[in-house]
């Protein structure tokens, strides 16, 4: 570009997903483990309460 050099990038974000230089996908994957388990550790919180119940219609 103009006689400019380039940064050589090992990984970038690019429409929410991560990807890498060598087109492996480890990295996006242990990101969605871990966005998994923090979505679900905050359900628990809500699925132990015995405040909340469920009542059934018939």
């Amino acid at each position: 570009m103009n006689g400019a050099k380039l940064e050589e990038m090992t990984s970038f974000k690019y429409l929410g997903t991560n990807l890498s230089k060598d087109g492996t996908d480890t990295a996006e994957i242990l990101i969605r483990i871990t966005m998994a388990t923090t979505s679900m550790a905050r359900l628990s919180r809500l699925w132990t309460r015995s405040s909340i119940s469920i009542k059934y219609r018939l």
